[in-house]
């Protein structure tokens, strides 16, 4: 039997030590976009950055996406725990393994092909009952008038709650220190409490100018950057006053959430959405949804919305890069044959 179990750990360690080689040996090659100051991004969530780095296949998606002129990576890295080791939020077990570190990864292939990589925390403010946090600190839960916790499928953490605002900044310090070429940090509409908590306005405020000023305490050199819903939603439903932020020059850019199901709805979108105030203050950019499973918007759909952004003179994003792999080839040709 154990003869038997020797065998067949070697033959798991022939195999692994096979694939690292296949991968060193195949890596893609240096490359880099061309020159822009417009934003040209790309979101990936956390299982496909891990999935990505995982399996070998990082530096090939990297380098398509820098030879198609994108410019840009809003990697996630905190979503049910981190994509890497941290010494404040546990690591998302089911997606992120101990043997690498998902972040560290995409920011070197990201160097090499000459993207911006961001360090993307998705989940803001939320958490999920069977998290570590929530079990660990259901005091730092919020409660709304009639008890109830469990809104929008999540729970939410008090921005008001001392703990709260001291994991927060250990959370982003953290990552500011650890990795010196990270060249962003972004927070999105989860960065905002829903208002049936009560109007939590003030305590975001409060929490985000304390988070930006010790990210930059940290690294300077970080670009920090937000990506909410139109100011009027943002503010009416989720606390979240991204302009007074921008007016405090708490954020180096935003990347507008406009995801709409047509083109025409993404210009109408724009023109209302308070983006023509951002840009007094900072870089901008639209966020373009191309759709999500089962039904995945079309190519000429996808390419339309970016069109309408770029007469308004706007860089885009598009989320996510799981959902666009089926057609990006041809998306990213398109956005090649306009830059």
């Amino acid at each position: 039997m154990t003869q038997g179990k020797n065998k067949l750990i070697k033959f798991g360690l022939t195999i692994l030590v096979g694939v690292l080689l296949f991968n060193l040996l195949s890596i893609a090659p240096n490359s880099k976009p061309q020159i822009s100051e417009t934003i040209k991004g790309v979101w990936v969530t956390h299982v496909g950055n891990s999935l990505l780095t995982y399996t070998g296949r990082l530096d090939n998606v990297f380098h398509h996406l820098s030879q198609q002129n994108f410019n840009t990576v809003y990697v996630d890295v905190y979503n049910r725990g981190t994509t890497y080791p941290s010494n404040y939020a546990p690591r998302n077990k089911l997606v992120s393994l101990p043997l690498r570190d998902p972040l560290q990864a995409a920011i070197t292939q990201g160097m090499r092909q000459g993207l911006n990589i961001y360090a993307w925390y998705e989940y803001g403010m939320m958490v999920l009952p069977q998290d570590t946090i929530a079990q660990q600190h259901p005091d730092w839960l919020l409660s709304t008038n009639k008890g109830k916790q469990f809104i929008e499928q999540h729970l939410w953490l008090n921005p008001s709650h001392p703990e709260v605002r001291q994991y927060f900044v250990d959370l982003f310090t953290e990552v500011a220190i650890k990795y010196p070429n990270l060249y962003g940090i972004q927070l999105d509409d989860h960065w905002g409490i829903p208002i049936v908590f009560g109007n939590q306005t003030q305590a975001m405020t409060e929490l985000t100018r304390l988070v930006v000023t010790a990210i930059r305490q940290a690294n300077p050199n970080l670009i920090i950057s937000l990506s909410p819903n139109p100011y009027q939603f943002s503010l009416k439903k989720y606390s979240l006053d991204w302009l007074q932020w921008l007016k405090e020059d708490l954020f180096d850019e935003l990347v507008m959430q406009i995801y709409r199901i047509d083109s025409n709805s993404v210009r109408n979108s724009i023109v209302n959405s308070g983006i023509k105030d951002a840009e007094q203050y900072v870089k901008v950019a639209v966020g373009i949804f191309a759709g999500g499973q089962p039904q995945l918007k079309s190519f000429t759909e996808v390419a339309k919305q970016i069109e309408v952004v770029r007469e308004f003179g706007y860089g885009y994003s598009v989320f996510c890069w799981e959902y666009t792999s089926t057609v990006l080839r041809r998306i990213i040709y398109f956005v090649r044959s306009i830059r």
